[in-house]
């Protein structure tokens, strides 16, 4: 029989998980999968981990295994989602928010897609139940993301997606972010394909976003086209951006002195400056990628583990 695992990163939500694992086990009991759910508490402080120690007997059947994973700090959702692929032993994994707005009722549609020969399968909120504050710059991060890389996701922001075990074991090591998740698994070669998921309102506590990651898209989105479209050579990366930077500086320059306009001298050695930093960033984190220091780091993090499990496994 296959294993599933889900993973939960979780981080002050007391009131959610609680009716979540009981939707996540009332699924896995119609699923052909022996299921843990691995929680990763990301150094909250408002008793979520005891919400899941007290909640976790009465799941054991239908699921095989609860593992809680307490952090020493609150160290984010990258961190606190590479603790939990790390800790997963199922040939497919399942990652979704512990906010109760991804449903579990989903989950077997994207087993099911999966099934059909693709690697990962993502979740789509084509209905969202988020302010508009959240919806639009979303929406055109998106779509930016998606034409500047070609990786043709919709929705990026949803954390429901089931992969098969390889993928995320490989990425992994090399460190991964959560929200590109989809970015990442179509630079190593991964099929990808994409399901609508119902979303929920969220009914208990904050959300942890806001437009602040719209800034952040603009910040990272250099490093995801270098991935998309040269992660298998990296060298020809590098050497067409110092092309494309060095013609157009030239063009420039020409241009400056031909037309007499000097101000565009500053503006040419802006952007020489600009792309040379911008290589050197690219370089840093694929030096940092092919190091497994993220790893390392990740499960340095642990602060303790606790099982809870039915069956135990030999």
């Amino acid at each position: 029989m296959q294993r599933l695992s889900v993973i939960l990163p979780a981080y002050n939500e007391r009131g959610n998980l609680a009716p979540l694992l009981r939707e996540i086990a009332a699924v896995a009991q119609q699923l052909p999968y022996a299921t843990e759910v691995i929680v990763v508490d990301d150094g909250s402080t408002d008793g979520t981990p005891l919400e899941v120690e007290q909640v976790a007997a009465e799941l054991l059947p239908p699921l095989e295994e609860v593992t809680l994973v307490r952090l020493k700090g609150n160290y984010g959702q990258t961190i606190a989602t590479m603790v939990g692929v790390l800790q997963a032993e199922g040939d497919v994994l399942v990652l979704m928010d512990a906010d109760r707005q991804n449903d579990p009722a989903d989950i077997p549609k994207l087993l099911a897609k999966l099934s059909e020969g693709f690697d990962v399968v993502s979740g789509w909120r084509k209905d969202r139940k988020d302010p508009l504050t959240k919806t639009l710059p979303s929406k055109i991060a998106n779509a930016l993301i998606a034409w500047a890389t070609g990786v043709r996701v919709h929705d990026l922001g949803c954390s429901l997606r089931a992969y098969r075990a390889w993928v995320l074991q490989t990425l992994v090591q090399e460190g991964l972010h959560h929200r590109y998740m989809p970015i990442y698994c179509a630079a190593k070669g991964a099929r990808i394909a994409e399901v609508v998921v119902h979303h929920r309102p969220r009914t208990v506590g904050k959300s942890k976003y806001g437009l602040r990651r719209f800034f952040s898209v603009l910040h990272d989105l250099p490093l995801l086209i270098f991935l998309a479209r040269y992660s298998q050579n990296p060298f020809a990366g590098l050497m067409t951006m110092g092309v494309v930077a060095a013609t157009i500086t030239f063009l420039g320059s020409l241009m400056a002195f031909g037309l007499r306009q000097m101000w565009l001298l500053p503006l040419m050695a802006t952007f020489v400056l600009a792309g040379i930093f911008c290589g050197l960033g690219i370089v840093a984190e694929q030096g940092l990628r092919l190091s497994g220091k993220r790893a390392e780091f990740a499960r340095h993090a642990i602060a303790e583990v606790r099982q809870f499990a039915s069956i135990r496994r030999t």
